[in-house]
């Protein structure tokens, strides 16, 4: 996907939770969940041996989604706002991004070492 768009869109339990460049989207993820699927590639340059980091926990039913943010369940980053308020998708300050994450700004600004290992949830 990113050798061909122009843009990216990344949907979790039938919403938009993220929009951008296909470069932004793969290297400045704003959201969480997408976050957790790019962890969750096969790279051609790790050992072989090197394990997969899976996204914890299972989708939601589409017929009784989570109060807030529907992958509040599965997130590294939840706090009590995320379980209450659904985040609309929205241009992330300073770019032309888009995020329908309550803490978008503060996902851009983490370095890796700040990253969540998805395996360890």
């Amino acid at each position: 996907v990113a050798g061909v768009a122009d843009n990216v869109m990344v949907m979790y339990a039938g919403r938009q939770v993220e929009f951008g460049s296909a470069k932004e989207t793969f290297y400045r993820t704003r959201h969480p969940y997408t976050l957790g699927l790019l962890g969750s590639i096969p790279r051609l340059d790790s050992d072989d041996d090197e394990k997969l980091r899976p996204i914890r926990g299972a989708p939601p039913s589409m017929i009784r989604l989570p109060a807030g943010c529907s992958f509040n369940p599965r997130c590294d980053y939840a706090q009590d706002r995320c379980r209450v308020e659904e985040p609309a998708l929205r241009h992330v300050i300073g770019t032309n991004h888009q995020s329908a994450c309550h803490f978008a700004e503060e996902l851009a600004a983490a370095d890796e070492a700040a990253v969540p290992d998805w395996s360890q949830a």
